[in-house]
């Protein structure tokens, strides 16, 4: 049996928040505000820079810590805590040079060693990001504490956006050493140089971000406080909205959506899709490693009956890049690559799921062992019970039960489910973000790992040209629609509640929030 954590009650976390507002003030009556808002539970709250792989911990780690660059007023990338930087003509040398007025939170100078301890704790971390500099980076070193010169393995013009994602963010060796496994579990456990420091951490409730008075752009920062409530209760988080209590809220129950159209929700686009995902590993059911019967499963999702049932803009999905990246010929690469199924010919597609499963020695369902399909909210468990009928009416299976559970992000990364939802918001604007999440699933989650897929992958990061770098990450999703490790769905719009009657400079970017540069309308 699951050992789950005991799920915060709506009460207990809308009282938070109430209480953590009461001491808000106006902007007349100070210099700066106090807000409250939310983006998930205490399960993704992870500030561990290297470990942190959800939106809701990455969004609070950008306001912890910065890197070499960081996200402006407008989203844009600009240079952070570097001061400036210099490129070699070949485009492989990059050398910056730190900031003269950058501390941690404890006094001490933010080093050049400090970005190198960073990236070497990043790839010996094994999280989800632990190659986001490797993939791109030959080695890199601290000249002297302000410099700190990066070699890479091939031109890289997306590199300002690897930089300025959290998991490249320094880190204090002293402090990681002194709290090990436990660093940056508590506020008084890690140190930060961004423009917040972790005031306090009501672990499954709310932590509490303060203002630093010795960051250097202080001045200019109109927030002086942000208390991050944590719950995945989406009809609490929208109740808190209306009422004034939430600024920002991740969480909108997708039933509630036509309403709020015009009262706070906002889309944008997605960069996102949305997946089932089958746990290949040594824990998960062996009736999943058979190919034939994931493929029955994905062939047999009526993807334009949730796509309505959502109502949310979704595109269908039948590679797993998104929309809107395109060549020199103005060909999106959904178009170039093929597609994992035949999009037209839902009823085919079914009858040939029968005849797979029936290969696979489950015919008409029978004998089909019980699974469990986990979520992490009641939007995608109504979705995943939409699925788990069709997989009933069309195969005969009726041993699939859907769950919601509060440690989803534990149990998917344990290993500890047979099938999840699965969902990769790109952190940067380029494919490889998206084809290097599937790298990113040998050591956790799917448990999936394909030396082809990993050679075509690492052949497409290698190249600068476009046409051949296209061509190996066409080969990536062939493999994908083979081995299926997840089953695409839709790609999904990205949307959010955002108090904007009350204020202004939200900055919204891949799913990422910040509110470093919020003001009072």
């Amino acid at each position: 049996m699951r050992n789950f954590k005991k799920m915060v009650s709506a009460a207990l976390v809308l009282g938070m928040a109430i209480t953590s507002l009461s001491s808000a003030v106006s902007a007349e009556e100070s210099e700066k505000l106090t807000i409250a808002v939310t983006g998930g539970g205490e399960d993704s709250m992870v500030l561990n820079t290297a470990l942190c792989g959800y939106l809701n911990g990455l969004s609070a780690c950008r306001h912890l810590y910065e890197g070499l660059y960081k996200l402006d007023e407008n989203g844009d990338v600009v240079l952070g805590q570097a001061a400036s930087v210099e490129q070699s003509e070949d485009g492989l040398t990059w050398t910056f040079t730190l900031r003269d007025d950058i501390t941690w939170s404890d006094g001490e100078p933010v080093k050049a060693a400090d970005f190198v301890f960073g990236f070497d704790n990043l790839a010996e971390s094994g999280g989800d990001y632990c190659t986001l500099v490797s993939d791109v980076v030959d080695s890199y070193e601290a000249t002297d504490d302000k410099t700190l010169v990066i070699n890479l393995k091939s031109a890289c013009g997306y590199l300002p956006y690897i930089l300025a994602f959290p998991s490249s963010y320094p880190v204090r060796q002293d402090i990681k050493e002194e709290f090990g496994d436990s660093y940056a579990t508590d506020p008084e456990k890690a140190v930060y140089n961004g423009p917040y420091t972790l005031e306090s951490w009501s672990h499954e409730a709310e932590a509490v971000l303060e203002l630093r008075d010795d960051y250097y752009d202080a001045d200019s920062i109109n927030v002086g406080t942000i208390n991050w409530v944590l719950t995945t209760e989406e009809s609490t988080a929208l109740a808190s909205f209306e009422s004034g209590e939430l600024v920002y809220s991740d969480l909108c129950p997708d039933e509630e959506t036509a309403r709020m159209e015009g009262n706070g929700l906002f889309y944008t686009a997605g960069n996102n899709n949305y997946c089932i995902m089958f746990n290949l590993g040594e824990n998960g059911n062996d009736v999943l490693k058979d190919e034939k019967v994931r493929q029955a499963l994905s062939l047999t999702i009526d993807r334009e009956r949730i796509i309505a049932i959502r109502d949310l803009n979704d595109e269908l999905g039948f590679t797993l890049a998104c929309s809107g990246y395109t060549n020199d010929e103005g060909v999106d690469f959904t178009e170039y690559a093929d597609p994992w199924f035949d999009v037209n010919d839902y009823e085919g597609n079914c009858e040939k799921a029968k005849e797979l499963l029936a290969e696979a020695g489950y015919e008409n369902g029978e004998g089909f062992p019980a699974l469990t399909y986990i979520v992490n909210n009641d939007s995608r468990k109504e979705i995943a019970e939409s699925i788990v009928n069709d997989w009933k009416e069309i195969l005969g299976i009726d041993t699939i039960t859907v769950e919601k559970v509060e440690n989803f992000f534990s149990a998917r990364s344990d290993g500890d489910y047979d099938i999840a939802y699965y969902g990769w918001y790109m952190d940067y604007t380029d494919l490889s973000n998206m084809f290097g999440s599937i790298m990113n699933m040998q050591t956790s989650n799917a448990f999936y790992s394909s030396d082809e897929y990993t050679a075509e992958y690492t052949a497409a990061i290698s190249t600068q040209d476009k046409a051949e770098q296209w061509e190996h990450y066409k080969n990536c999703e062939a493999i994908l629609a083979k081995d299926l490790p997840v089953s695409v769905i839709l790609h999904s719009m990205s949307s959010y509640l955002f108090d904007d009657a009350n204020y202004d400079g939200l900055v919204y970017s891949c799913g990422n929030y910040v509110f470093t540069y919020l003001s009072q309308k």
